[in-house]
């Protein structure tokens, strides 16, 4: 029993979150280590810009209209709070799905075999 989480109910709740994305990542081609650690660093550049443009869109409309400079400040520190909590958490889903699903192995079996195999 864990005293931070004594029912389960975080537990089965990131259960449920990780679940959509382990059923989609095969079928959009993610086979391969190769393959879901390209994917974490594009969720992280992702981010990334998605962040800096809300940053950017935020100080440009406080810039624009000081009457609401508390409103889109507090509207955008939620919106890239949001963006940023959502990018770590889609990259920790694909790390467990590395961990989980993706055997040392798989690398080698979609590898094809080069000629120096066939003297």
């Amino acid at each position: 029993m864990n005293i931070r989480d004594p029912f389960g109910r975080q537990k089965k709740k990131r259960e449920r979150e990780y679940a959509s994305p382990r059923q989609k990542l095969p079928g959009v081609g993610v086979v391969t280590r190769a393959d879901a650690e390209q994917l974490i660093e594009n969720v992280g550049k992702r981010g990334k810009y998605g962040l800096m443009t809300t940053i950017a869109l935020t100080l440009l409309l406080m810039l624009l209209i000081p009457q609401g400079r508390i409103i889109f400040g507090a509207a955008g520190a939620l919106v890239g709070a949001w963006a940023y909590i959502t990018s770590r958490k889609i990259q920790g889903h694909i790390k467990r799905y590395i961990q989980e699903e993706l055997t040392p192995d798989s690398d080698a079996e979609s590898a094809t075999p080069d000629d120096s195999a066939t003297l």
